[in-house]
């Protein structure tokens, strides 16, 4: 594979190889003088990645500037692993993943395929693209009609679909891929000595961010009246964390019982590192019943704390008087005199 070609996709195990074959040490790559324009792009494609949600290009001329592309992206990991932020770590993951698939919405079926194999999905390519069951559950948005599969072709246990949804699911392993892998390295000291005024500024843009998340509006609720539970998991979906479904869940038809509008609700998903319009909009669409014959209730005490949404620590004195987080609201409304 060509230098630009990996430098495009620089996760591919081309590039893992590429870098081995350079018997780099790490206090070269972070202090060397010749990979200062490595450390340089790796910054680059976290600013990117943080503010635009896509890690960005850069002008590539010369071999050396392809290979600092290509190094650039193991940088930058190792920087995302000393920032030690769920918000930032997700959303540099979809940043990763967004870039990918831009770009292979270009690439031909072969390389398409190849991708997909050297990222462990069981794909293939017989005159028409496929992918096995068990892969494509994983990583297809089954929750929309058109890829529930029923609705799809299914032959000897691979599921047949046209290159663009492949390259759909290429973007969601992806993004698992990197998360998971910076989520199980710890910060390394010679990073945080070659990056720690980047890294300081990069804690304050996620600090800063998530309180200007928390400060939105949320349609005309007050969220100092929000129970504990609702609040908890408003903010963990703001500070990017995976909030399980029923979480999500919980949230939409709590807000949605307030009065608060489908897309005043959206927009809470908005800031989410890993928002995706699509998924978001359905869910919320589903629970609130624009999609469906039915509008969901939001759930009363008991199930929050089956669902684990409700502990003990978080219980206070107006919980003990109501039965659903809806009552609670109302109550402290009142009591306010508002």
């Amino acid at each position: 594979m060509d230098l630009k070609l990996i430098a495009t996709y620089p996760f591919l195990s081309d590039a893992k190889n590429l870098i081995k074959n350079f018997e780099l040490s790490l206090e070269e790559l972070l202090k060397d003088f010749s990979f200062e324009k490595a450390r340089s792009f790796s910054l680059d494609r976290l600013e990117n990645a943080f503010v635009k949600k896509d890690v960005g290009e850069r002008r590539l001329v010369t071999e050396s500037d392809y290979l600092a592309e290509v190094l650039s992206y193991q940088i930058a990991k190792m920087i995302v692993a000393c920032l030690d932020d769920n918000f930032l770590l997700r959303r540099y993951a979809l940043a990763e993943a967004f870039h990918a698939y831009n770009h292979l919405k270009r690439e031909g079926i072969d390389f398409i395929v190849y991708v997909a194999k050297d990222l462990g999905l069981n794909v293939k390519f017989d005159g028409n693209a496929s992918i096995h069951f068990v892969d494509y559950l994983r990583f297809a948005p089954t929750r929309y009609k058109e890829w529930k599969m029923v609705n799809r072709p299914l032959k000897n246990g691979y599921i047949i679909l046209p290159e663009k949804d492949l390259i759909r699911i290429i973007k969601e392993r992806l993004m698992v891929k990197i998360a998971e892998e910076i989520e199980g390295k710890a910060c390394i000291d010679l990073v945080k000595e070659a990056f720690g005024r980047e890294i300081a500024r990069f804690k304050q843009f996620s600090a800063t961010e998530k309180k200007r998340i928390r400060n939105q509006p949320v349609g005309k609720v007050r969220i100092e009246k929000l129970p504990p539970c609702i609040k908890s998991i408003l903010a963990s979906i703001q500070a990017g964390e995976n909030v399980p479904h029923m979480g999500r869940f919980a949230l939409v038809a709590f807000l949605s019982a307030l009065g608060v509008s489908n897309e005043e609700i959206l927009k809470i998903f908005t800031s989410a590192p890993d928002f995706d319009d699509e998924k978001a909009r359905y869910q919320v669409e589903h629970i609130t019943g624009k999609r469906s014959s039915t509008k969901y209730a939001p759930p009363g005490c008991k199930k929050m704390k089956t669902y684990g949404f409700c502990s003990l620590e978080m219980i206070d004195d107006t919980c003990r008087k109501v039965k659903n987080p809806v009552s609670y609201y109302w109550l402290k409304v009142k009591e306010g005199g508002e």
